[in-house]
């Protein structure tokens, strides 16, 4: 039989998390069917036996294992073509589940038809085994937004904590697998398909610190950033001309904050690029930003597909 959801999370070295992840996991309330698609990105600590054991233990939680490390954007679109799920849990598993976090997303979904929601996750210095995720209550807000990409375009929607339709995912292609972070890509590439996003402002998940996020590497995010908005305009050149202009801007932002951790740009050109761009005055030909693009992939210290 088909359920309802399932939870698409890769894994790399998350040994010290997974067991109090995977608590919050079993303990979420409704009656949801659900599965489990763990995908273990070649982890160097003993995060594969530990998500072993869980298949042991559980017939809901299945296992991939790999031989090179590929990055999470494409080891999530590997474990969605296992999944079975009419929806898809897409979270980070060194966080902790709010006990009724799937099914406050999941009657979202359903009440307001549709086919992406997107909840908050909140920061905490706590160590992960004191984490406590109160459940979600009554009194929260939310909005319905019927252009999806208009609002992923904005701001503060990349965290995982999204619950999607299986069909969404397959439809817009899934994350972009030349880019080795997924966040932003999988926004993105969703929103351009969705029917309508529900954005709740309810913690879904607690975020303790444990000290191996690589979003702390903020060269890589705007590595990542700027080629995920470039890609994009390349895919889309259908697109109307104020969506190109946004996707431009983003990718002059991610080259101007680049240059501020290290990337080796020139002010000037930048500087006046970011002007005219959030002024309107530039035609947004993604041609302009090869030049960037090349920069970009010559930078140390940035994951890449291609090291796999």
């Amino acid at each position: 039989m088909q359920p309802d959801v399932s939870f698409v999370l890769p894994v790399y070295n998350k040994a010290a998390a997974l067991p109090y992840f995977f608590a919050s996991l079993l303990a979420q309330t409704g009656n949801i069917s659900f599965e489990v698609v763990f995908i273990d990105d070649v982890s160097t600590d003993n995060s594969l036996e530990i998500l072993n054991e869980f298949a042991a233990a559980h017939d809901f939680v299945r296992v991939i294992g790999n031989k090179v490390n590929a990055g999470p954007s494409i080891r999530l679109n590997q474990g969605v073509q296992k999944a079975q799920g009419t929806y898809l849990a897409l979270f980070d598993c060194d966080e902790i589940l709010a006990p009724n976090a799937i099914e406050t997303m999941l009657s979202l979904a359903k009440r307001y038809g549709a086919d992406m929601v997107h909840g908050r996750g909140r920061k905490t210095a706590a160590p992960i085994e004191e984490v406590v995720a109160e459940p979600i209550g009554e009194n929260f807000n939310f909005t319905i937004h019927n252009d999806p990409l208009a609002r992923i375009l904005g701001r503060g929607m990349v965290r995982m904590t999204w619950l999607v339709t299986r069909e969404l995912f397959h439809k817009a292609g899934g994350c972009d697998e030349a880019v080795f972070v997924q966040d932003e890509s999988l926004a993105l590439r969703l929103a351009l398909k969705a029917r309508s996003v529900v954005e709740a402002d309810m913690i879904v998940t607690m975020v303790p610190d444990m000290g191996s996020h690589i979003s702390q590497n903020t060269l890589q995010l705007n590595h990542d950033r700027f080629l995920v908005h470039l890609n994009f305009l390349l895919e889309h050149p259908e697109l109307p001309s104020g969506v190109r202009l946004k996707l431009y801007q983003k990718c002059i932002s991610a080259i101007k904050k680049a240059r501020r951790d290290g990337a080796p740009f020139a002010a000037i050109p930048i500087l006046t690029r970011y002007i005219i761009g959030k002024l309107g005055l530039v035609d947004p030909d993604p041609e302009y930003l090869m030049s960037y693009r090349n920069i970009f992939q010559k930078l140390s210290k940035i994951r890449r597909i291609e090291e796999k």
